[in-house]
């Protein structure tokens, strides 16, 4: 699965996958993490990613959110998660969040749905 991470000494496998259609016309992508060693808790995080293509015809680009999702941004994600209770070296459930302002994880489901 994807590409190899090393943060704080420990290796992870990350992927990003296909855009996701969102409230009024926002778009996400699914950013995908595991341990590199073995695969135990995953890690999903919806990170918003708009495609300014489909916003040309109606000339308004304000609001939207387009970002670069690579290895600075990923680690940032892992080490956040970390702080919110993922243990990616144990076995337990998928956590989902979702990435707001590049700064915080929101939990997605019964304690945060959306």
């Amino acid at each position: 699965m994807g590409r190899l991470l090393t943060v704080n000494g420990v290796s992870y496998r990350w992927s990003l996958r296909g855009r996701h259609d969102g409230p009024e016309g926002t778009s996400w992508r699914l950013l995908t993490v595991v341990w590199a060693e073995a695969t135990r808790q995953v890690l999903h995080v919806r990170v918003r990613h708009d495609d300014p293509w489909l916003h040309v015809s109606d000339g308004d680009m304000s609001g939207l959110v387009t970002r670069d999702v690579g290895p600075g941004l990923v680690a940032r994600v892992v080490e956040m998660a970390w702080g919110v209770g993922w243990a990616p070296m144990k076995r337990g459930p998928t956590l989902t969040f979702v990435l707001e302002d590049d700064a915080r994880l929101v939990p997605v489901g019964p304690t945060g749905a959306r």
